[in-house]
């Protein structure tokens, strides 16, 4: 039997967007702001011995999540909840252990948008206002309830909330497995008042943790980027680079691995790498985002700081309200290279919205 032609075989498709900020100016990209639900969080620091304290604890104090089993989704909609976490501070709740392509999906968007993404069966149950999914228009498999938590008119008494309250009560038995992070407004709240307030009404919750990883690679050849470098080209070697690729081959003849670092390139005695994964909220992010950019403005030697953002592969939305799914990888995620003397560069990743043929 003869193999097939495998290196034929097209690659899945990406959406790449990239874009410059300038560095001097205080404003945060969008695309930092508006990605509510991050899974996975790196820094690469080239030129780096000393790794300061603000950058490695950003992401590991005041850091902790909670998961929650069982949720009733019409909890999300108690007044005394929205008052206390929704209208305060930022609230981030997103289901664990469903598949948006196969399962009912529900999340809280800092914004205060509740979402819930469910099968046309479900959906139709509920008797609420939804749209049919942006990726099954065709089909009708899927749709989409958004409901804005913050908006005035929607309180006890009112047409709206007592409809979406009786449907989400009587009409819509599921539970869901959550994890949740409330940013309170003030430093004299404590973040645990949003598990003591599920625990109080019986939910079994448990405190949970990110984990941090750190490796330092020496003697490392470095791609520099200039007006003229390839971006593409830097961010395949940021990549191999994340995944411990083997970097120091120089052989082109080699037949196992014949990667070549990108000119422009220098060597660096140490580039450090940091990785944290959990469950960071858009205002932990930004916090790390400030901190990065204060390093490098106080670095002006370095060739530049690298900060990249994996969101959850089954978040409903990737970036705003802007619905998600999982066709190829479920990609949603975007890198911000700070460059000490020339523009930030922002890369935005999404996999490809594409149904594979079978399914079409």
């Amino acid at each position: 039997m003869l193999s097939p032609e495998v290196w034929n075989f097209k690659s899945p498709q990406h959406h790449n967007f990239i874009e410059t900020k300038d560095h001097k100016k205080a404003n945060i990209p969008d695309a930092v702001t508006s990605h509510y639900f991050n899974h996975s969080v790196s820094l690469v620091l080239p030129d780096t011995i000393r790794i300061p304290d603000k950058l490695r604890t950003c992401l590991s104090e005041d850091t902790d999540y909670y998961r929650i089993n069982g949720l009733n989704v019409y909890e999300l909609i108690n007044k005394e909840f929205i008052e206390a976490f929704v209208k305060k501070g930022e609230l981030t709740l997103l289901t664990i252990g469903n598949k948006i392509d196969l399962d009912n999906i529900i999340a809280v968007t800092p914004t205060g948008h509740l979402i819930l993404s469910l099968l046309t069966e479900d959906f139709q149950k509920l008797g609420l206002e939804g749209t049919v999914s942006f990726f099954d228009r065709k089909v009708h498999t899927r749709y989409v309830i958004t409901i804005d938590l913050k908006c005035e008119s929607f309180i006890p008494g009112k047409k709206n909330y007592e409809h979406t309250r009786i449907s989400l009560k009587e009409r819509f038995n599921q539970k869901f497995d959550v994890i949740v992070s409330w940013n309170p407004p003030d430093e004299n709240l404590c973040p645990s008042s949003i598990a003591a307030w599920f625990h109080k009404r019986e939910y079994n919750v448990s405190l949970c943790h990110q984990s941090f990883l750190q490796k330092t690679e020496y003697s490392l050849k470095v791609p520099i980027i200039s007006n003229d470098s390839n971006n593409d080209k830097f961010f395949e070697w940021l990549g191999v680079f994340t995944i411990s690729g083997d970097l120091k081959n120089n052989k082109e003849d080699d037949y196992v691995n014949t990667y070549i670092c990108p000119s422009p390139s220098t060597e660096f005695g140490q580039v450090q790498y940091l990785q944290w994964t959990g469950f960071f909220t858009r205002r932990q992010i930004i916090n790390l985002y400030n901190a990065v950019k204060e390093y490098v403005s106080m670095h002006r030697t370095l060739p530049w700081c690298a900060l990249h953002v994996q969101g959850f592969q089954d978040s409903p939305i990737s970036w705003d309200l802007k619905e998600h799914t999982f066709y190829t990888d479920g990609d949603n995620s975007y890198t911000v290279v700070f460059r000490p003397a020339a523009h930030t560069i922002v890369r935005k990743s999404l996999s490809s919205n594409n149904k594979p043929r079978i399914f079409q």
